[in-house]
């Protein structure tokens, strides 16, 4: 716990109110054990005295197997619910999902889309192609228009909540892509290398030269502090009603940024920052979604350099890392093509009416209306917590 809160995130928290810290009771689980891992004392504590449950544990992991990321997202999420029914004084269930979870839709509203939840005839699917083995090929075609299993089952949880969740009042949080905080706690904290945040940081390493995307694409970030506002402002706001009220945190509606714009403001920043041990060509980045052109760049630029700094490496007794680095690279590049070669607008008119709702005061205290970001200022914050945070380095 002592280890949790001493990252740089709980800093000022830690200066300004050490006190908080006394508030806090962790309690350790796992949302794919039985009754979540927790002891009969736990959870009793649980029923007993939470009103509040967020639930945003989740695998991010976007082409995990189908049979772990059902058992984490849904059948975590049906486990929670369980429980969260228990509870004795519970106020309000907030899930946390993602805004790319109905990606067959080009325009996507703040409302639930149906999925089939034959959870059985899923499970079953599942567990025979992981203990067979089968090709990946079958799976694409079972879990149709989403481009990964990681959206397939955010979508599946999404209506598990909604078909489970009885009188409980509740809401879905749809975020787009997270990325660094803005200003809350720390402007500029990210300690994840997934998403954007993982090209970013290729980019400004040198590590990737070309990606599959026109560049004109819009790609949808949302800084964190904005998704953690909105969240709490939701919860505040809320009006009775029976069904799920559903709010997406996304800036392609009020405030859409290019994928070119977000490449330009990275090398600006590495021409001004430039990082340790990057390479020359750091922040360069060709955008073409011509895959001949991408297959010859990424051999000649990155593949024959990671081979040959290998070699180097064996020469000199030490151990042999960049061909395993750059096939991380590629294969994260990859996984985001779908991501970067399409825009989608996701409508986010709920989330500016609850930052209207809010008195001057408490609107610059919880800012969630994305309409709000200034990209210019935003991005080198970005940009600088990737150093900062992820990188070690200190600009």
């Amino acid at each position: 716990m002592r280890k949790y809160l001493d990252q740089p995130i709980f800093s000022r928290i830690k200066y300004e109110h050490p006190e908080y810290f006394k508030k806090i009771i962790p309690i350790s689980g796992d949302i794919t054990a039985p009754k979540l891992g927790l002891c009969d004392e736990e959870r009793n504590i649980l029923i007993n005295e939470v009103s509040i449950v967020i639930h945003s544990a989740a695998s991010v992991k976007l082409n995990d197997h189908l049979k772990f990321t059902l058992n984490t997202n849904v059948g975590g999420t049906m486990k929670v619910l369980e429980l969260v029914k228990e509870m004795k004084n519970l106020a309000m269930f907030v899930y946390v999902s993602t805004a790319y979870s109905n990606t067959s839709q080009r325009i996507l509203e703040e409302k639930l889309y149906p999925q089939s939840l034959n959870l059985n005839e899923i499970q079953k699917f599942a567990e025979e192609h992981y203990i067979l083995g089968k090709d990946n090929d079958e799976m694409i075609k079972f879990i149709g228009n989403h481009p990964n299993t990681y959206a397939y089952t955010k979508a599946l949880a999404e209506n598990l909540v909604a078909e489970e969740h009885g009188e409980i009042p509740t809401i879905i949080i749809r975020p787009s892509i997270i990325t660094a905080s803005a200003e809350e706690p720390v402007r500029g904290f990210v300690d994840s290398w997934s998403g954007a945040t993982a090209m970013a940081a290729f980019a400004l390493k040198g590590w990737n030269n070309i990606m599959y995307s026109t560049g004109e694409e819009n790609i949808d970030l949302i800084p964190l502090d904005y998704v953690v506002n909105l969240t709490l402002v939701a919860i505040a706001k809320y009006k009775p009603t029976k069904e799920v009220t559903v709010y997406h945190v996304t800036t392609s509606d009020l405030n859409p940024i290019s994928i070119r714009r977000i490449f330009i403001k990275l090398s600006e920043f590495a021409s001004k920052n430039p990082t340790s041990n990057a390479a020359p060509f750091a922040a360069t980045t060709l955008l073409t979604k011509q895959k001949p052109l991408i297959k010859l760049v990424t051999f000649l630029m990155q593949t024959t350099p990671a081979f040959l700094a290998d070699l180097w490496m064996k020469t000199q007794r030490k151990e042999a890392k960049f061909v395993k680095q750059h096939n991380l690279v590629v294969r994260s590049r990859d996984q985001l093509e779908f991501f970067t070669s399409q825009s989608w607008l996701l409508r986010c008119e709920r989330a500016r009416v609850l930052s209207a709702a809010l008195s001057d005061s408490d609107r610059a205290v919880f800012r969630c209306d994305p309409s709000t970001i200034d990209w210019d200022q935003y991005l080198p914050i970005y940009f600088e917590g990737i150093n900062k945070h992820l990188f070690k380095n200190k600009l």
